[in-house]
């Protein structure tokens, strides 16, 4: 067989595995996907960003029609959001000409593989009931605020837009200054920051992510490193895996899909730091 197709099937086989999962716990699957095209299949850097970006469009657009009519995505709370986060990618990438970023890196990854860490180590009952409300949600009742009702899941939540502007601009800052896919940050945002009901976030961070791709997407097709000959096995795989993802999400039960946001989170911080330690040169 022609090894070309032999390679194509392997990067769908492998694209809607990854797909799946990233899109079952709001990540999207770009931060896992890109050193798999480079390390395995060779792809160079800046069309295994390119390929995976334009495949996000469609993997987040066809999750974002899903889970829409379930009722799960705040389009209100995932704008918000996000405009902050574009911003902050611009200056997380002007920071990148001034900073040494080689420690803060390896501080980065370690981070958020304790946050991974934090959402399997779950509190006991009497923990639970003696509990006062944490730094997160007493800042989060700074004005001005949105209160957020879901009526279809019988749902309410506040966000101040303090910390909207606050979080968002870090997520887009770190972003562009380690540059990496900031749409594994989202989810674990709004879970531990704005207390958003674990199926509300992870399809909010999905619709976040079909706003980044599409940005992103003109900007990678301007500097040509958008070629049909590499993308298209990668959106097929993707957008295969959004479909399974999505149909996977409402037989998962909620503290599921905690663990597997966490065990997300580890995931992405050891491929971090691979990353860092790999163009280190160590």
């Amino acid at each position: 067989m022609d090894p070309y197709i032999v390679t194509s099937l392997l990067i769908i086989l492998i694209g809607f595995t990854v797909s799946s999962f990233g899109n079952l716990i709001g990540f999207g699957g770009g931060i896992f996907m890109v050193p798999i095209l480079v390390t395995i299949f060779h792809y160079p850097l800046a069309i295994a960003v390119g390929s995976v970006m334009f495949s996000l469009i469609f993997s987040s657009l066809m999750a974002t029609y899903r889970l829409r009519k379930e009722g799960h995505v705040d389009f209100k709370m995932g704008t918000l959001l996000e405009i902050p986060t574009m911003f902050g990618v611009i200056l997380g990438s002007l920071l990148l000409s001034y900073l040494s970023t080689a420690g803060l890196e390896i501080l980065f990854s370690v981070l958020v593989f304790i946050l991974g860490l934090s959402f399997w180590l779950k509190k006991t009952t009497a923990e639970k009931a003696s509990a006062r409300p944490d730094l997160f949600s007493r800042m989060n009742q700074w004005k001005p605020g949105l209160v957020i009702q879901h009526t279809k899941m019988n749902l309410t939540y506040r966000a101040s837009l303090w910390l909207i502007l606050f979080f968002g601009l870090s997520a887009g800052t770190l972003a562009g200054l380690f540059g990496i896919g900031g749409g594994f940050m989202k989810t674990p945002i709004m879970l531990k920051v704005f207390k958003m009901p674990v199926k509300v976030a992870t399809a909010t961070a999905l619709f976040m992510i079909l706003i980044t791709s599409i940005t992103g997407s003109i900007s990678h097709y301007l500097q040509g490193h958008i070629l049909f000959s590499h993308v298209w096995p990668v959106i097929i795989g993707f957008t295969g895996g959004a479909i399974a993802g999505n149909r996977l999400t409402p037989s998962v039960s909620d503290e599921v899909l905690e663990r597997l946001i966490g065990l997300g989170l580890i995931l992405a911080a050891l491929v971090m730091f691979a990353n860092f330690y790999t163009h280190s040169g160590y």
